[in-house]
């Protein structure tokens, strides 16, 4: 039986690739052990427990054991075939000349998952060899209530939990072997498997495991042989029946070609000129990367898959921020890709609250995700984008669609501003601050200034002036209340709100700390007058808000500031804001390619490439981007792919070429 250990199973892991067709997601380690499964939505639910592919070589009397894949009998080489989502991970046994060649994809019109094998026996002497299958599922997040049993039929294992069904079967081969049995107990496969022998128990109920068998048979010297296994899901017996039976019926090589033409197929047409090549491959994965992240039947994008679901170490980030997917959308529009901005657009008219505002995140089909406050800035940032997209579009029937959302959210807004022009206090852009914080001001603003100019699009002039009103309250309210003569640059925000925290973080966030500690040892703190702080959202001002020119003073002494406050000496990057304690407080790669685009903007185009270099040299082995970049050794740090990094990549990416329509052509000087 699997002996796992549970103190560190669900501890937060980041897959080095991924793979999927924006329906089913799976995450991959860098040994190409798919351990994560998503579907039917790309970041709920996760149902895989094991899944452990690995050859029986019988030709070495008293060795004969199976070698799973996933385990350190083989080394391992892992690539994407170039320009498409599927992974191929080249495994070769040290004790055998055996060579492995595995490509995992999912077709991108079925929710069929294939793993299509070539094993070459590079040998001096011919070997047996047995194909070996343990599997189990934890269906819907859940090891209770499944069950499973072995269909004759088509010699497969189905695993199903209520409408949820997984269905196993291998191509090309006989099938040499089955059993099913209980994870952790006698009847559970896997040492029985790892010694090639299976009983042929032919159901379960509860924690189910399965195990498969194909015989090979002889691998002569130098000679190559494939084979096929599929996972098909589906809501029903038939409906993955008929998934299973469809995959079946072609070979492996088959799928593969279909997929990849798929791939390269949706990236080609749209590309755009090399330019700046040594970053280009990051380019056109940050594209590939956020068609696997953005829902196939809703356009909502989520942060990254799932890794932390248990949230010990953050809140979760396989959610929808309406904030993020802006960007997201915004950076597909750009590249060209407007049908996946238009679906985002869509989607977040549809989930938007009776009262105009947004949640802070969703869930992919559009219900409400766990939250702790609203942010104001979701607001104005979809908004902004409505504007963007139709400006690139220039689509009648969008704007008419989109419309009742944006005299909603411009009534939101405006109806949340107070005396001094800002908007009321809400979480910021990081979610740590409640605040009227400057980069939550500059979006209302650009929020209210795209209604206003919707609403002249529209001749509707009534709402054109009155929203053009609120804009310019904003406006001067964030030049009056925002910027610092002390700091000789803008300010993080204004801080009206009780938090607790210790008397040192109250003194270098400007707040004043009452007496007395609580239970846990924190002072209850008063957060009054200015978070003087240097925070890279002030970015926000000049790109994409365009509240300042770039080239204005107050804007290029905030930028300076900030470069000097919160470069990183030792490996690069901008932090986030100073004394910033999520994770190790490393520098972001986001903020840093904010900072690229911001000097694109200001005609320091080598500075800017420079930016933009460090991001995609801290990017892993595949080209994916992650939120961080570890502040003592540099590389992905946590949280890896990054939507909304790969999304600032690609404006980064044409914000150089000269070809970002957010920057006016005049601001970019070579």
């Amino acid at each position: 039986m699997v002996v796992e250990n549970i103190s560190t199973r669900f501890q937060p892991e980041m897959p080095e690739a991924i793979i999927g067709n924006s329906s089913m997601l799976a995450s991959v380690r860098k040994n190409g052990e798919i351990f994560k499964l998503f579907w039917p939505h790309i970041e709920y639910a996760q149902h895989l427990g094991r899944f452990w592919p690995g050859l029986r070589m019988a030709a070495t009397e008293g060795e004969s054991f199976t070698r799973w894949f996933h385990l350190n009998v083989w080394d391992s080489t892992q690539r994407y075939l170039e320009n498409t989502n599927v992974l191929e991970t080249t495994l070769s046994s040290v004790s055998h000349y055996i060579k492995v060649i595995q490509r995992d994809f999912v077709l991108p019109d079925r929710d069929i998952l294939v793993r299509f094998y070539e094993i070459r026996n590079d040998g001096e002497k011919s070997e047996k060899v047995s194909f070996l299958l343990y599997c189990n599922f934890e269906i819907e997040e859940s090891p209770l209530y499944d069950s499973a049993y072995f269909e004759p039929s088509n010699n497969s294992l189905i695993f199903y939990r209520r409408n949820i069904y997984m269905a196993l079967a291998g191509a090309g081969y006989p099938l040499a072997g089955y059993h099913l049995g209980r994870r952790g107990t006698g009847s559970d496969p896997y040492q029985d498997a790892s010694r090639g022998l299976l009983w042929g128990n032919s159901d379960n109920i509860r924690e189910s495991s399965g195990s498969l068998a194909w015989d090979l048979g002889d691998l002569q010297q130098g000679q190559s042989k494939t084979f096929s296994l599929y996972l098909a899901a589906g809501h029903g017996k038939d409906s993955v029946m008929e998934h299973l039976t469809a995959a079946t019926a072609k070979p492996g090589n088959e799928w593969l070609d279909n997929t990849v033409s798929y791939w390269q197929g949706w990236l080609g047409p749209r590309m755009q000129p090399c330019g700046i090549y040594a970053g280009y491959p990051t380019y056109k994965r940050s594209l590939l990367a956020i068609k696997l992240l953005t829902s196939k039947e809703t356009g909502a994008s989520i942060a990254a898959p799932e890794f932390d679901p248990y949230y010990l170490a953050s809140g979760g980030y396989g959610y929808c921020w309406p904030r993020d997917s802006v960007y997201i959308a915004a950076a597909m529009d750009e590249a060209g890709y407007h049908d996946l901005a238009g679906q985002f657009y869509h989607f977040a008219s549809s989930v938007q609250e009776k009262d105009g505002s947004w949640q802070q995140r969703y869930f992919t089909d559009g219900s409400a995700a766990p939250t702790w406050g609203k942010q104001i800035d979701q607001v104005g940032s979809v908004l902004w984008g409505y504007r963007h997209h139709y400006g690139l579009t220039r689509d009648g029937c969008f704007l008419e669609e989109v419309w009742p959302s944006l005299t909603a959210g411009a009534a939101y807004l405006s109806g949340n501003l107070e005396e001094n022009g800002l908007p009321a206090p809400s979480y910021d852009l990081w979610e740590d601050l409640h605040a009227q914080a400057t980069y939550s001001a500059a979006s209302v603003y650009a929020g209210l200034r795209a209604a206003s100019e919707l609403a002249g699009i529209k001749n509707r002039l009534v709402e054109m002036e009155r929203w053009g009103q609120a804009a310019a309250k904003v406006k001067e309210g964030i030049l009056k209340r925002l910027w610092s003569p002390h700091y000789n640059r803008f300010i993080r925000g204004i801080n009206r709100r009780t938090d607790r925290g210790s008397f040192e973080d109250a003194r270098r966030k400007g707040g004043r700390a009452f007496s007395g500690r609580d239970a846990t040892g924190l002072y209850e703190t008063f957060w009054v007058g200015e978070d003087g702080r240097a925070d890279a959202a002030l970015l926000g001002l000049a790109f994409p808000f365009a509240l300042l020119d770039p080239l204005d003073e107050r804007m290029q002494a905030t930028a300076r500031s900030l470069e000097e406050l919160l470069w990183n000496h030792h490996v690069g990057g901008l932090h986030r804001y100073e004394w910033d304690g999520y994770r190790d407080s490393n520098p972001w790669l986001l903020t840093t390619l904010w900072l690229a685009i911001y000097h694109c903007m200001t005609g320091n185009i080598k500075h800017a490439g420079a930016l933009y270099e460090w991001a995609y040299k801290h990017a892993n082995q595949h080209q994916l981007l992650p939120e961080q970049v570890d502040k003592n050794h540099g590389g992905p740090a946590w949280v890896m792919p990054l939507s909304w990094a790969h999304a600032m990549f690609i404006l980064a990416h044409l914000a150089l070429q000269g070809t970002l329509s957010i920057i006016q052509k005049g601001d970019v000087q070579a």
